[in-house]
């Protein structure tokens, strides 16, 4: 389902303000996903900027219509979409340790292959479409000295690998765990979520957005999707998105 429809462009300030604008002017079916072979306002997560050589990386947006989803489940999306790329990247490292670091970047070891934004739209109290934007490095090795831990297919594997084999394989494991969403098998989803979160039950620094930090150990997410980290006294703490965030 998922990349049936695939748009393909050369050239784009970002794949997900194309797909923004084809929602509003248009009805694209569900799966549709808009690829750029370069993206020159490339956006990640707080609004950072996304880097990618021209023709070298997975650079995509996926429309979904998940109205099946009300709008206090919306994490449950988010689970299923990083479990997605992180079967991606398991599948091709199944000799490494990949996992996902809260709420949805997927790490090797203690480098960053990747990246996902969810843009959700809501009508009344359900989700009526939303924008996945994914950036994947697969086959760039050089990285500019404001990425402070990137990594890619190609640097772990030694070699580059090809675009189109590529979306072909992530195209199916997203699809693959869109439908389990759909069906229904959340608490399973959640489950793997959890059982692949970055640096879950060890003790690690933490820092917030003062600056502080401090050692806790993460013990898991809420329904809403927000961190749940032990500190050294035992007190369990809940932190939304952009309230900590990990040392490494």
């Amino acid at each position: 389902m998922i990349g049936n429809n695939h748009i393909r462009l050369n050239r784009v300030n970002s794949t997900n303000k194309y797909a923004v604008d084809m929602i509003a002017k248009s009805k694209p079916i569900e799966g549709t996903v808009i690829s750029a072979s370069f993206q020159y306002e490339g956006r990640g997560q707080i609004g950072r900027f996304w880097e990618s050589e021209d023709e070298k990386n997975i650079t995509c947006s996926t429309i979904l219509r998940p109205d099946f989803l009300e709008a206090s489940d919306q994490f449950q999306l988010n689970i299923a979409i990083s479990l997605a790329v992180h079967d991606f990247i398991s599948h091709f490292l199944d000799d490494k340790d990949v996992k996902i670091k809260w709420p949805n970047d997927i790490y090797v070891e203690d480098k960053k292959i990747a990246g996902i934004l969810l843009q959700n739209s809501l009508m009344g109290k359900t989700v009526s479409s939303t924008i996945v934007g994914t950036g994947i490095n697969v086959n760039q090795t050089n990285f500019s000295v404001d990425v402070p831990n990137p990594t890619s297919l190609a640097i772990e594997l030694g070699n580059e690998q090809d675009l189109e084999v590529m979306f072909a394989w992530l195209f199916r494991f997203l699809t693959k765990r869109y439908l389990q969403l759909k069906n229904g098998q959340v608490d399973s989803l959640k489950s793997e979520y959890l059982d692949s979160l970055f640096r879950k039950d060890v003790w690690a620094t933490f820092k917030n957005k003062n600056e502080l930090t401090w050692e806790g150990k993460i013990k898991g997410v809420d329904e809403s999707g927000r961190l749940q980290i032990e500190g050294r006294k035992g007190k369990l703490n809940v932190f939304n998105f952009r309230e900590v965030t990990h040392v490494i």
